[in-house]
This record gives C-alpha cells, structure tokens and sequence, in this order.
C-alpha cells in the first residue's frame, strides 16, 4: 500500500489553522466535543515537522491525528472510524486548539489553562542516543510485546542474518498472523489490517532483491494461500486486498523468472490453483507463465486442461445446462481459451468457443474472433447461423447490429434496412429511432426512411390514444405520449417541432425541463410555466432534496421574471408556495434563508 508523503508549511499553518476554520469543518456538534477532548488534556505527543502537526488523543482508544495546508485549505486526517471517512473530527478539533494554545497571543491562552512545551523528537533522539545498547533492546523487546508488526518486522529481519539457510517458517507464520482475524474485518477497519499484510509483503519483497528467489516462489504462494482464505472475513469494496493479492501475484512470477524452478511441478500447480480458485489466481496462467514454463511446462498444462476440458458437455442453441453456472465450467473454457491465444490458433479458438452455443450471443463472439482475424467471411456466416438458429422476437440486438453492417459493407444494404427496420417497429424507441438513422444513411436512404418512421411513431402514439383518455398538453406527470417525438426533433435540432410535440402530446418531465432549459432566452414565459409546474410536482414529496431543488428552481423563475421585468410576480409565486407548504418546516427554513 502506497501512502502519500504529507508535506505542509509552517507559516501557512499559522494563516489557515483558526478556531474557525475549525468551527466550519467540524460544526457545533464535533467543535463542542473536541473542546472537551482540549479542556480535559486528552491531547499529547503534540509536535511540528515540516509544517505538519501531528497529535494523540486518548478517548475510549488512542487516535493519531495530522493537521497540514494543502493548496491553502486546513487539510486532516485521524486514525478514528470519523477520520478514515475524511470528516473533520473531535480529534482533530482537539489538536487543533491544543496547537492554537501554544501561542500566548490565542484567545484560549487566556482560558488559564497551562499548556507546557511539548517534547519533540530531537529530545527523545537525545535521550535514546545516552541510552546504553542492553537498555535500547530492553524498550525494544518490550514493545514488541504489544506491537506485533515490529515483532513480525524484527522476526524477519533476525531470520535474514542469524543463520546460514532461511527460515521460510518466519515469513510464513508472519503471513498467518498478519491475515488472521478472530472477527470479521468491516471497511473501516481495512486500511490498518491490509496494512500489516502490506509490511510482510514488502519484507518478501526485500528477499527477491537480495537474491532468494525460489524462497519468495514458495512464499508467495503461501501468501496467496492464506489471503484467499482470508477474503471470506473482510470487506474488500475499497479493493485493499485485491491490490495485495495482485502484488504477490506479480512478486510470484518475477521470482520464477530468476529461480527458473522445475516447470512441469510449477504447470501442475498452477493449473490445480486456477482450476479451484474463486479469486482469479493465476488467472490465464498459460499465457502469463509462457516464458517461465517453456515447451515442457506448457505441454503439461495442455495435457491436464485439455484432460478436463473432454469432461465439459457440448451444448446446443437453446440447451439449458444444469451445471451451467458450476465455476469450474467458466474456469476450464478461460484456460482452454489462453492455451489457444498462445499459439495463436484461430480455429483452435473458435473450436473451444463452439462447445457452449446455448445463447445467440455466442455465435457474435464466434463472428467477432473471425472479424477480428480479417476472415470477414466466416465471421458473417457464424453470425447468420446464429440468428437463424433462434426465435428473432427474442433475438440479440448486438448480433443483428453486427450482421446489418456486414451486409452494409457488401452492399446489401436492402438486407440491412429489412433487418434494422423489422427491430424498430417490433421494440419502438428513441435508440431504436437513432440505429435506423444510422444504417439508413450507410444506405443512403435516409430521407425515405426518416419519413417512414417518423409516420410509423405517429401511427403507434394514435392506436396509444384510442386506448386512453387524451391527456392535456401541459400535464406534467404524463408519460411521455409524444416524448419519442421531442426527442426525435430536439436530436434533429429543430426545437421548434420538439415545442409543438410536447404542447401537443405532452412528454416526461426531464423533456419539459430540457425544453424550458431551451427556451429560457426566446419564449421565458413558457420557461417560467414548466418551472411552476415542476416545482409543484418536486413539493409533493416532503424530502430535503426536493426542497432544495424547489428552492433552485425558484431562484431560475426569479432571474426569468426580472430580465421580462415581471419582479413584482415573483413574491406573489413564493407567497403562494409558503401558504400550501406552510408546515414544511425545512422548505420554510430554505426560502428565509434566501430571504424570500
């Protein structure tokens, strides 16, 4: 794990750290908590170096907490469950004040309250320094008692240096002791305890530079071991131990490049860890290892993947497979596939790809390998197969997208508009209005086809009609009965007819409001209607967000109504706002904030 240096400085320390500063970060509630933590003296080892104060401060536990100026902004950060979520703690409030009252001139000098200097790191360098070298390991071996990272960091340094061959058993209980948790690991805790994964590793690493490869081959194995069993009791979302497990991984295989260890025992050990794994380990191992192994290695490997690939059933289009979701199935096809990108074997490829065709998705990553391969042919035949072989109601819009433009590239461009075409009037849509503008102009057709469409949609909003009652223009909550419409005219840029649709029809509320956004300059007043009315709509939810967005939305109508010198209407919106809304105390709040 990477920390980043901190680096601050003293003077703009002076000019940024203020009581505050401090009050706006923290608020009432934790400024009040660490005038406490201040009062009662919980902070200690207070110190500066190079414009960055770092403090304890013993509450129910013992925090660290860092306080520097970064881009003139009081930056922070505390060891606590508040601290790791990047709020500006009690903590930090507490070493802030304790720091602020060094300085004679502070206000809180004044409190009465005694603050002595503090002791800093040249006095305890001076006092070790006099220290004889029995007593200095004495405080060391005692320290270890309660430390365990310096245990483990003295146990490996110790292992390197007492005796002639190393002892693996050092690293390897460090490794145990390090992942090892009597309860789960929960994402605030993660950072220290990846931490301590992070100082072994990092030992192993020294290893490797000093010429111990097949011993780091071994332990990071091990590791990878361990850390694996070790994911079931963590919270791995912010990816600390992935990143961990991938350093191994990576520290694995560049001491097998220098220990070169025997490959056939190294091919059958990764192919049992990636067959079994549900972590990615030694993921495509045949192409990652392909140097390492040699012929021989990889020819071993072959042999136990291809001896369990024979084990894999075939299916066909449609047949459902019991053991489908089993992972050993995925894993055995993902090593299948790296053996054949080693040697570069198409055919090979889509062989392997050939024994799962049970989604018509399969036969476009068949038709994709062949593309891919300049054998545009074979590519268009594999995806043919595949639309042919399913019900084309439930076909693979990708796979027909894919066929449509190889028929374009052939001029058969009749083809390609039948297919697209047949797809936008069984699923009509925006998206699907788009796609046929785009292969109707690789036809060249698009005029006859944007006709064509456009009345197809107007068909389909009239038979909508007849089934409901019409809904007025301006109804705001309608669902859109015009909405493909405006966004066909908005996309087009004519936002003249996107206007008439939506007057005409109605549409979705973020339509309206991209068209009052639209109309803001030319026609205000229809700007400051849609506005009202969403207003209205966001107000029938008692939620924060939606008074704030109300709240904004006002102050849009405000602006509107004094550039059309209509001010004096801009009280009466808000008074009526205030006499519906009245015992929304939050919105209340908002609009005296404002002053409205």
């Amino acid at each position: 794990m990477v920390r980043k240096k901190i680096k601050g400085s003293a003077e703009s320390l002076e000019n940024t750290l203020t009581i505050a500063t401090m009050l706006e970060l923290a608020g009432n509630r934790y400024f009040g908590r660490g005038e406490e933590y201040f009062e009662d003296g919980a902070v200690t080892s207070l110190k500066e170096n190079d414009g960055v104060i770092t403090g304890k401060v013993q509450g129910t536990h013992s925090y660290t907490i860092q306080l520097w100026v970064e881009d003139g902004e009081l930056e922070h950060k505390c060891s606590c469950p508040l601290g790791e979520d990047y709020e500006f703690c009690k903590h930090c409030v507490a070493v802030g004040l304790t720091w602020l009252a060094k300085d004679e001139k502070t206000p809180l000098a004044k409190s009465g309250k005694k603050i002595s200097d503090s002791i800093g790191e040249k006095d305890v360098r001076d006092f070790l320094m006099g220290k004889s070298k029995e007593a200095l390991v004495e405080i060391i071996l005692e320290q270890c008692e309660d430390d365990d990272r310096l245990n483990r960091r003295l146990l490996a340094m110790t292992a390197k240096t007492s005796r002639d061959k190393l002892d693996l058993s050092v690293w390897k209980d460090a490794l145990d002791e390090a992942t090892w948790s009597d309860d789960f690991v929960d994402y605030r805790h993660m950072y220290d305890y990846a931490d301590g994964i992070q100082e072994v590793i990092n030992s192993i690493e020294e290893l490797l530079h000093e010429g111990h490869a097949e011993a780091v081959v071994e332990l990071t194995e091990h590791g990878l071991a361990v850390m694996e069993r070790a994911m079931e009791q963590v919270d791995d979302s912010g990816g600390n131990m992935g990143m961990l497990m991938e350093q191994l991984q990576e520290l694995h295989i560049n001491a097998c490049q220098k220990a070169k260890p025997n490959p056939i025992p190294l091919a059958e050990r990764l192919f049992a860890w990636e067959l079994r794994t549900d972590w990615d380990t030694f993921y495509h191992a045949a192409e990652t290892y392909a140097d390492v192994l040699g012929d021989v290695g990889l020819a071993r490997y072959r042999k136990l993947t291809e001896e369990a690939w024979a084990k894999i059933k075939t299916l066909e289009p449609g047949e459902k497979d019991t053991n489908r979701y089993d992972s050993k199935r995925f894993r055995i096809t993902s090593m299948m596939e790296s053996l054949a990108k080693t040697s570069d074997n198409v055919e090979e490829l889509v062989a392997i790809k050939s024994r799962d065709l049970s989604h018509q998705y399969y036969f476009l990553v068949i038709a994709e390998i062949y593309l891919k391969a300049g054998q545009d042919d074979d590519a268009l035949e594999w995806a043919e197969r595949g639309w042919k072989a399913f019900p084309q109601k439930e076909g693979d819009a990708r796979l027909r997208e894919f066929i449509s433009h190889a028929y374009h590239r052939r001029d058969r461009h009749d083809e390609a508009m039948a297919l697209t075409w047949t797809a936008f009037s069984e699923r009509i849509s925006f998206d699907m209005f788009k796609t046929l503008a785009e292969h109707a102009k690789l036809a060249k057709t698009w005029p006859e086809w944007r006709e064509k469409g456009l009345a197809y949609i107007r068909e389909q909003i009239s038979a909508s009609k007849q089934k409901q009652s019409k809904r007025r223009g301006w109804d705001y909550s309608s669902h859109g009965d015009h909405s493909i419409l405006v966004q066909v005219f908005l996309w087009e840029k004519d936002m003249e007819a996107a206007w008439s649709e939506a007057r005409e029809g109605g549409c979705s509320g973020p339509l309206w409001l991209e068209l009052a956004g639209l109309r803001e300059k030319t026609a205000p007043h229809n700007s400051v209607q849609i506005y009202r009315e969403h207003i209205r709509h966001l107000l029938k939810h008692a939620d924060k967000r939606n008074y704030e967005e109300a709240v904004k939305y006002l102050a849009k109508i405000k602006k509107l109504l004094g550039a059309m010198g209509k001010t004096q209407d801009f009280p009466v919106i808000v008074s009526e706002i205030r006499n519906e809304h009245k015992r929304k105390r939050n919105l209340m709040a908002l609009l005296d904030k404002k002053k409205w």
